[in-house]
């Protein structure tokens, strides 16, 4: 049978072909690269699965080493592949976000396109699908959208930069527009039920994160005149109900012969997501291979 796995910073989440789904906490052990690294394999190769998609937050190349994963720092410089050169278990590796935007036109959207999946939780991150095919460029590396810069000497980002579109639309952009607004140092998730129960500088700051969030989705219609966006992630599923005008402000922005052909969509796949888009990659590639 084959599983889709995410590597995240906190959880490693396995979504099986059956549906079956498993959580790992990994958070307590990432700063651990043997233990890390043993807990992975053990995960990936538990149960004896046929094939394993992998998806990894960062900089990760299509031969599956991961250069730079910014909350996983002990992944930096891993060729994913030797991890399990002693298995017989075909993987399959490729950046997170990308393979969500593969399992959404895999699952649900094979009508579209040009498929663009925007991701919103700890970071921003993007993933591209062309006529059913994941958009990876030349190194791995494409749509780092999240690093974008929206505003010239703006404010930091977790890369290092300062304006990236992900400091203003992330968790910790949006902790620190409340902060900017007069509000106390909060989480993103409260902040949203303050928000979402009324309260005067919780609002304020949601109607900025979306200002930020319809100005970089206005600069990917311009670029990718995608047909379909869909928007997913932690953020992005707590704040679903705070966001049902985002197609309208980004079709005021945008222009209108690509606004014409964008319909803007909500992911279902929950904190599945990446899991579900491995899934989906691994099921493509097994495919291809029996065909």
């Amino acid at each position: 049978m084959l599983k889709g796995v995410d590597i995240g910073g906190t959880f490693i989440k396995v979504l099986w072909e059956d549906g079956s789904r498993e959580k790992h906490f990994i958070k307590d052990i990432k700063g651990n690269r043997e233990r890390f690294l043993e807990k992975l394999r053990d995960i990936v190769l538990d149960k004896n699965p046929t094939g394993v998609g992998i998806a990894v937050a960062g900089f990760t190349s299509k031969t599956g080493k991961v250069f730079k994963s910014p909350n996983i720092p002990v992944l930096d410089g891993v060729e994913l592949h030797e991890l399990f050169k002693d298995s017989d278990v075909r993987i399959v590796v490729g950046n997170d976000v990308s393979v969500a935007a593969f399992g959404e036109w895999f699952f649900d959207n094979r009508d579209s396109e040009v498929l663009l999946l925007v991701a919103v939780g700890t970071g921003l991150g993007g993933g591209l699908v062309v006529g059913g095919e994941v958009f990876f460029g030349v190194c791995g590396s494409a749509l780092e959208i999240g690093h974008h810069i929206i505003h010239s000497g703006g404010y930091p980002c977790s890369c290092g930069r300062h304006g990236c579109w992900e400091a203003y639309c992330s968790s910790y952009g949006l902790q620190r527009i409340y902060r900017e607004y007069g509000g106390e140092t909060l989480g993103d998730y409260v902040i949203v039920e303050k928000a979402k129960s009324g309260e005067a500088i919780a609002l304020k700051t949601v109607e900025k994160f979306k200002e930020y969030l319809a100005l970089g989705l206005m600069n990917m219609v311009h670029i990718f005149n995608p047909d379909r966006i869909i928007l997913g992630g932690g953020l992005i599923d707590g704040m679903r109900e705070l966001l049902e005008d985002i197609e309208e402000k980004v079709k005021e922005l945008s222009e209108d012969l690509p606004s014409s052909c964008l319909s803007i969509r909500f992911s279902d796949a929950g904190e599945f997501l990446g899991a579900r888009g491995a899934l989906a990659f691994i099921k493509q590639h097994q495919s291809d291979i029996d065909s």
